[in-house]
């Protein structure tokens, strides 16, 4: 099964023509992963560290590590952040960070909107040695792809990138939208990387019911022009302190993915713990254990900085 996988994304990498971004099931509790406008959006320092492992028991299958940091900066009216990833499938493998930058102005009494931009550089790698064509001699000691196409060791292109999004809060709903990436050059080596942008769009709905149980739902349309697929996310805080929440991804018989269970717990008053199962229900559910995904979140919940805060908006934090 492994050289099967291998070979396949093999020659999608001789001649791929975008950058997959990778796929997280706790979106809603990391809108800065996907979207440079939110950065500060919380009003105080936050760091999130996500471990995703794809299609568990698949060889060959993603595996990504994301980190991010984003803060406000009150008295600019503005927010920064930074973020760096990596992403692992099969032979393929890309790495990236960025900085953030995005503008806040105050539409109206309860209504904040945003404008980032993130500027990074990204690098993409294949390495041959994990490579199995089927006419090859893979016998030790003989190592020979038999193709004068792969590559043997490491091959390494790498290029900028600049992303773009808005955000607004109204309220208690969250509407933003983004691309990623707004413009990449496509490399001119032998991998023939060109890297498509592909567009986010993210709505959510936080609602308080008393003074121990938050509700927030929210809905992820992700696009690269080619295909489409949708998220849509339901979770239950009780007290500040435990959540677990369902998901459903993929509508239509071409998008259908998996449903996920979601749950996580407060380790302290600045440290969140969450984690999330996706089930999968795609035409690979039949090879592979389902995903797994491990978030581990800090928040600093208090204001930092300098100058005049923002004017307070009811809009009630999950955390």
């Amino acid at each position: 099964m492994r050289q099967i996988i291998i070979a396949i994304l093999a020659c999608g990498a001789l001649a791929m023509q975008a950058q997959q971004t990778p796929q997280y099931s706790l979106y809603a509790l990391n809108p800065y992963a996907f979207n440079p406008a939110y950065a500060g959006l919380e009003n105080t320092l936050i760091a999130n560290g996500v471990y995703r492992q794809q299609w568990s028991g698949l060889e060959g299958a993603p595996v990504t590590q994301h980190l991010n940091a984003h803060m406000p900066l009150y008295a600019i009216s503005s927010g920064v952040g930074i973020r760096v990833e990596n992403d692992v499938i099969g032979a393929h493998q890309i790495s990236q960070g960025a900085l953030s930058y995005n503008y806040q102005l105050q539409a109206g009494k309860n209504t904040l909107i945003s404008l980032g931009v993130s500027v990074g550089f990204f690098q993409y790698v294949l390495d041959g040695s994990k490579l199995r064509a089927p006419q090859g001699s893979y016998i030790d000691p003989d190592f020979n792809h038999n193709d004068l196409l792969l590559p043997y060791g490491k091959e390494r292109a790498g290029a900028p990138f600049v992303e773009a999004g808005v955000f607004a809060q109204i309220n208690k709903f969250s509407l933003g939208a983004s691309f990623q990436p707004v413009y990449a050059p496509t490399i001119s080596n032998d991998l023939g990387v060109n890297p498509l942008p592909h567009g986010y769009f993210y709505a959510g709905y936080d609602l308080g019911v008393g003074e121990n149980l938050n509700l927030k739902s929210a809905l992820l349309v992700k696009s690269d022009l080619i295909k489409t697929q949708a998220e849509i996310s339901f979770l239950a805080q009780w007290r500040q302190n435990i959540f677990a929440g369902a998901s459903y991804r993929g509508f239509g018989t071409t998008s259908k993915d998996a449903a996920v269970l979601m749950a996580g717990l407060k380790l302290n008053d600045k440290t969140t713990l969450a984690y999330a199962f996706d089930v999968p229900l795609s035409a690979l559910n039949t090879v592979n254990r389902g995903s797994h995904e491990l978030m581990l979140r800090y928040s600093l919940n208090k204001p930092i900085g300098v100058g005049t805060l923002p004017p307070i908006i009811y809009n009630p934090r999950f955390f």
